[in-house]
């Protein structure tokens, strides 16, 4: 039983062994392909990191100047909306009510032609 046990522990210790030897050599191949991109990159355009680095202070102070003029006029709205909103609130009653004037006409009108549809009907039948 202990010689099983030795042979388990021998083939795990193995296949670490083997894990972690793949493993660094992997690491070795994707760290010369990182590198030979990052020299290709500066090797075609030495000034464009640079360049690039300047476009993206501008994008973010420019994103900084846009967010700053959003806050400012979201508070400004919110301001308004408090004012606004009693106003806003008896635009809407105003509307509600004028949509239930219409549909209770509408609805006096369809009463009215079902009491003539069904005068006429009495006619007919007698």
């Amino acid at each position: 039983m202990l010689y099983l046990i030795g042979q388990i522990f021998f083939v795990v210790l193995l296949a670490v062994g083997a894990g972690l030897l793949t493993g660094w050599w992997f690491r070795g191949l994707v760290t010369e392909v990182r590198h030979e991109t990052v020299q290709d990159e500066l090797g075609n355009d030495p000034f464009g990191a640079r360049s690039r680095l300047e476009q993206c202070h501008r994008d973010n102070a420019t994103l900084r100047r846009d967010l700053k003029q959003s806050q400012d006029e979201l508070e400004h709205l919110k301001r308004i909306g408090k004012l606004a909103v009693d106003e806003d609130i008896m635009e809407r009653l105003g509307a509600t009510e004028a949509r239930m004037d219409a549909l209770l006409q509408d609805l006096q009108q369809r009463d009215d032609t079902i009491a003539a549809l069904e005068k006429e009907l009495m006619q007919l039948r007698g």
